[in-house]
């Protein structure tokens, strides 16, 4: 059986490398779809499309944000760009004219885009080692969504259990709802001063036996359950699937709460409303 996972979790990691220092953040909510958004120095672009396929191999759905930051350290193998240095001082010395009370710090010049290279093979070294990083973050975050995701199930089997047992004086209801019908119909009757018509008076009767009769929503609740768990039971990506669920357990529940003919049954189509509500909370954040 394969994990439910939760569309919900978050990764960290800070590493200290020969180049330099790196910094990962990885994290998920839910969403209809896959989103990926990424923040990453210029320095470091043309690394997104590669953690973007890694990530979409992993996960089906869900809204995931991505800050990765590297602080180069002081090393002979970092290069620095004289003619491109230049160029932006002198364009700093411009600005400068412009606005005489501005200040400079050489830190952040030093870290601008472009500014400082790393030899090529430094620069591979590099990229493998963000790669292998990566893929160490997003083994914790699909790791946390699992953990996660058993918790959804067993609050989602929780509420299934509630419904069931709600649903048990529902079934001792069915047998009874048409006699029930029958009495409050011929209570009424007795208080006119009229002949009653026996055939007309079984003809109301079965009309609003019919109008009352639940027996159909029971049974497709009752189905309903079954589906749950065996969707729950079969595991993977089921998200999509079991709030489609929801919608037909809404549904039912809907139904009968128009056909309720006395307060007991009222009662039990409200606690199901809101049971169902509270389960279909849970489904939303499964992938």
């Amino acid at each position: 059986m394969e994990s439910i996972k939760s569309m919900t979790g978050f990764a960290s990691r800070r590493v200290n490398l020969p180049a330099g220092s790196l910094s990962i953040d990885l994290k998920s909510v839910n969403s209809r779809y896959f989103e990926f958004s990424c923040k990453i120095q210029e320095d470091f672009k043309y690394l997104e499309s590669a953690l973007r396929d890694k990530l979409k191999a992993a996960a089906l759905r869900g809204k995931f944000e991505l800050i990765l930051s590297f602080t180069p350290s002081a090393s002979s193998s970092l290069n620095l760009n004289r003619p491109f240095l230049n160029e932006l001082c002198a364009r700093l010395k411009d600005i400068q004219e412009i606005y005489p009370q501005g200040q400079c710090d050489l830190m952040q010049i030093l870290l601008y885009p472009g500014v400082i290279s790393q030899d090529e093979s430094t620069s591979a070294v590099l990229d493998s080692q963000i790669l292998e990083t990566f893929d160490a973050i997003l083994a914790d975050l699909l790791a946390n969504r699992e953990r996660e995701g058993v918790r959804l199930a067993q609050a989602i089997a929780d509420k299934l259990n509630a419904i069931e047992q709600d649903l048990v004086p529902v079934k001792e209801m069915l047998s009874e709802l048409t006699a029930q019908e029958r009495a409050k119909l011929t209570e009424r009757l007795k208080a006119l001063p009229i002949e009653v018509d026996p055939n007309r008076l079984e003809q109301e009767v079965a009309l609003l036996a019919q109008k009352a009769d639940i027996a159909e929503e029971y049974d497709r609740l009752c189905s309903h359950i079954s589906e749950v768990r065996r969707i729950l039971k079969k595991g993977g990506a089921c998200g999509k699937r079991l709030d489609f669920m929801m919608q037909e357990f809404n549904r039912e529940a809907n139904t009968m709460a128009s056909k309720a003919s006395n307060l007991s049954l009222t009662q039990v189509a409200v606690e199901l409303k809101v049971l169902i509500e509270q389960m279909r909370e849970q489904v939303q954040n499964i992938e």
